[in-house]
């Protein structure tokens, strides 16, 4: 079978050359011809193998490591990939495609076919088959199989299972060749073939773009080049299809509901590279065709400044997007009996005997989160949210309520597990993720068992979740929803919590009172400061005791090496934190010179060297790393930005095993590593619903695109002790005044008043 996307590691220098020379060679594009002679290992799960393969060039024998459907001694293979030296382990060959070639010595020959991947044909059949046709063999079993029973010992019955079997193993080297030739990877090639088997070359030849949809890690830009390369015109039908759902998953990934016909056409001619005007009858029909199978839906829609227009809608989003707005109606719809002179009383009574105070805003908001179906309660840091929702908890349990809580991610459930002396799951526990059937246990139909569901960190939910949420709330159930909506919106499509505030007809409070003791904190005042849209002022000294500071360097290299001083040691020694557990690295963005992926290279080298085993060197995973989780994974029961520290590395061929803060220890097969990042450095988009003892957040014009009021005043309300910028004051201002965050294109806010007002 044919060899898939691998890392290998040597066990020695196979040639005589220095290591100086090695190094130098060392990423130079090279292919090698060679002969399989031992499988060392093979993962049935995932297809992962180490095996010991003779170069035919130098007949010296180097391990390779890789991915295979069914590797089997003897199988010939030509190579192409790269050299690379490691410190530890010599010389290497990482190969990047790999195609079968059939041997041409009689050796080979025996040693092929005997090697058990052709059934029926042991070491003594294949040496009378090869001495009876000799350079003909694979000719005959090619084009005239039946000859084989002219071999002594082979009858009609034993021919059957080895032609059988010789077949199947042709068909499957067809596939593989099929693929590497459109230019698929390896990787990706052994991924097709395990789910498509025979029918490959025929669903990948008519229906390339079945792979963006059946695949992970194949999107449709990668399925659309593969579909160009096997001739689909560039104005096919199902290639216009594609790139509307395309167009229209970019969008969500943008947090937009859905796309106007102007953004839909000028978004497809781009992608398509076609002209808008030959894209316009096409657009028509298959929008038609698309909009009939129920994949799209187009209904009016109201912008900004409240004209219509047409707007076009995955279908199961705008379904998520009626049932949030149905589902708060049906609550808002439902009479809570309150006694209100009894709240009064408690509320008086627990005041007195915790010697809590309420401003008059947290006073208010108890009793409006006891007395109406939904509640929302948002503010800005050390304005007495916590407190508040204590209150509420506590109030709810003294009036004999099932209370539950929430949050989005498992850093915001442990948190509020903390503050509440109440356990808290994330939202998708609460709702019973369930694998085998790839959605909720918990729904309309199966509610959830509870009179109160309080979810925490508010702005994290996109329109998918609120949807699963609202529609598993029981009869009767009130919902308090409590989150600062001055941070960055969800990651995911929609903007639910400032539209349930904008739409009015929610009840919400606004807490804007700063307690004393929170006043106290520069990083509170700062960013109320930045909140308000005016620049922060920060201590001159940097010895100062304030617990928000700004080093101002210009140059990328003073950024990046002020950054680390501050995470190894400065901060460490200052405040008694560990560099890898308390310090968290926030970044505006992933790419550049001051984005996260240079900065975790760096801080990786740094806080956890190299220390030879216990390392995937895939993606250079070390034991002690901390890294996060990029998108949800039901299977595993990750999702995105939970972050965790590897427990092991490099384990039975490249798995990574990873513990989080909530006890769970997630194993990684190299399917999956791809999921993960370090984490040393991570967005401020990443970090929302986490808190960390101390922040350290880069701020350059590199990071122009992204520097944004809300986005700053993510990052600076993520530190509980202490918070440090680093970088340009000029960009930092430019930040503070720039409050145009580009608005999401939902209708939650229209259908919300539909269905109160029908309601």
């Amino acid at each position: 079978m044919t060899a898939f996307d691998s890392q290998t590691r040597a066990t020695g220098t196979p040639e005589s050359r220095s290591d100086a020379e090695l190094r130098a060679a060392a990423g130079a594009g090279s292919t090698l011809r060679g002969e399989v002679e031992r499988v060392t290992y093979a993962n049935a799960e995932n297809g992962y193998s180490v095996l010991r393969v003779r170069d035919t060039a130098t007949n010296v024998t180097v391990t390779a490591t890789g991915h295979f459907v069914d590797i089997k001694p003897g199988e010939l293979f030509q190579f192409t990939g790269t050299w690379s030296f490691h410190s530890q382990y010599g010389r290497q060959f990482k190969i990047d495609r790999a195609l079968p070639v059939r041997p041409t010595s009689k050796p080979a020959m025996i040693r092929y076919l005997s090697s058990g991947l052709i059934k029926g044909i042991g070491e003594k059949t294949a040496e009378r088959i090869v001495a009876h046709f000799g350079e003909d063999t694979f000719k005959i079993l090619d084009e005239n199989p039946a000859c084989l029973m002219q071999v002594k010992s082979i009858a009609k019955k034993k021919a059957q299972v080895i032609v059988d079997a010789w077949q199947s193993q042709r068909a499957a080297a067809d596939i593989m060749m099929f693929l590497n030739q459109h230019g698929i990877t390896p990787n990706f090639a052994r991924k097709i073939f395990k789910l498509y088997g025979a029918s490959t070359i025929e669903i990948v030849s008519t229906d390339p773009y079945r792979l963006a949809e059946d695949l992970h890690g194949i999107g449709f830009l990668k399925a659309d080049a593969i579909a160009l390369n096997v001739g689909i015109a560039k104005d096919s039908p199902q290639r216009v299809r594609a790139a509307i759902l395309y167009q229209l998953q970019q969008a969500e990934e943008k947090g937009h509901c859905y796309l106007t016909s102007p953004q839909l056409t000028a978004g497809l001619s781009a992608t398509l590279d076609l002209p808008e005007a030959k894209l316009e009858t096409r657009l028509e029909g298959e929008l038609k065709s698309l909009q009939n199978s129920g994949a799209v839906i187009t209904e009016k829609v109201y912008t900004q400044v409240g004209e219509s227009a047409e707007g076009h809608y995955r279908g199961e989003l705008l379904a998520a997007e009626a049932d949030v707005a149905d589902g708060i109606a049906r609550l808002l719809g439902e009479p809570v009996d309150v006694d209100n002179e009894r709240v009064a009383n408690w509320v008086d009574r627990y005041v007195a005997a915790s010697g809590t105070t309420l401003s008059d805003g947290q006073s208010q908001a108890v009793k409006f989160a006891v007395q109406s179906g939904v509640f929302v309660l948002t503010g800005g840091p050390g304005v007495g949210k916590t407190t508040t929702a204590n209150v509420i908890i506590r109030l709810f349990k003294a009036m004999g309520k099932k209370v539950v809580l929430g949050a989005p991610t498992g850093r915001a459930a442990q948190r509020l597990s903390e503050v509440a002396a109440e356990k808290a799951k994330t939202i998708h526990r609460i709702l019973e993720w369930a694998p085998a059937v790839g959605g909720f246990t918990r729904s309309a139909e199966n509610p959830l068992d509870a009179q109160v569901v309080i979810i925490d960190e508010a702005s994290m939910i996109d329109i998918r979740l609120m949807s699963n949420l609202v529609k598993a709330l029981p009869t009767k159930c009130q919902l308090v929803l409590i989150g600062d909506v001055d941070q960055l919106p969800s990651v995911g499509p929609g903007n639910v919590l400032r539209d349930l505030i904008e739409c009015r007809q929610v009840p919400f409070i606004k807490l804007d009172q700063i307690f004393r003791q929170a006043s106290e904190s520069h990083i509170v005042r700062t960013a109320h400061t930045i909140n308000k849209g005016q620049e922060p002022e920060f201590a001159l000294d940097q010895e100062s005791p304030s617990d928000c500071q700004f080093i101002e360097v210009e140059t990328s290299e003073d950024v990046l090496a002020t950054v680390k001083k501050l995470v190894s040691s400065d901060i460490p020694e200052r405040l008694g934190l560990d560099p890898v557990r308390d310090i968290q690295v926030l970044t505006p963005m992933n790419r550049g010179d001051l984005g996260t992926q240079t900065f975790n290279d760096e801080l990786q080298r740094l806080l956890n060297p190299d220390n030879g085993p216990g390392q995937n060197s895939k993606r250079i995973f070390r034991r002690g790393d901390k890294v996060i989780q990029l998108v949800n994974n039901y299977d595993l029961g990750v999702f995105n930005g939970d972050i965790g520290f590897v427990r092991e590395a490099g384990v039975e061929g490249g798995k990574v095993m990873v513990a989080f803060p909530d006890g769970r220890l997630v194993t990684y097969g190299n399917d999956e590593i791809g999921d993960l990042r370090l984490a040393y450095a991570i967005t401020i988009h990443k970090s929302q619903g986490s808190e960390f003892p101390a922040v350290v957040i880069p701020v350059s014009m590199q990071h122009y695109i992204m520097l944004q009021r809300n986005l700053i005043y993510t990052g600076l309300t993520r530190a509980r002790k202490f918070a440090i910028f680093v970088g340009s004051k000029r960009a930092l201002a430019y930040a503070v005044r720039n409050q145009v965050s580009a608005k999401r294109q939902t209708q939650l806010i229209e259908r919300l008043r539909r269905s109160l007002r029908m309601g």
